[in-house]
């Protein structure tokens, strides 16, 4: 098991699965985050039709200039088969 506060294996760390509490783990709390963001993005484009990955997308186009799909790619951290999708 991984807790958010520590990296040690369960026999290192003496801790047992009675001790395991969900909102401690480290996917949890990063998807409680997600969630979080997400609903910012959303609150701040209404209703616009628009994904944070095509937004993303869109202001390293506006920064950059032009680029190619696989430098768009990497600048914002999305993988070949991602960046594919948004940029169709």
């Amino acid at each position: 098991m991984v807790y958010a506060n520590s990296s040690k294996p369960e026999e290192e760390t003496g801790r047992s699965i009675d001790d395991y509490h969900v909102e401690e783990h480290i996917g949890h709390l990063l998807r409680r985050a997600h969630q979080r963001a997400s609903a910012i993005f959303q609150s701040y484009m209404g209703h616009e039709q628009i994904t944070p990955t095509q937004f993303a997308a869109l202001v390293k186009l506006r920064d950059e200039g032009e680029l190619s799909q696989n430098h768009l790619g990497r600048l914002t951290a999305m993988d070949p088969a991602t960046i594919q999708g948004v940029t169709r």
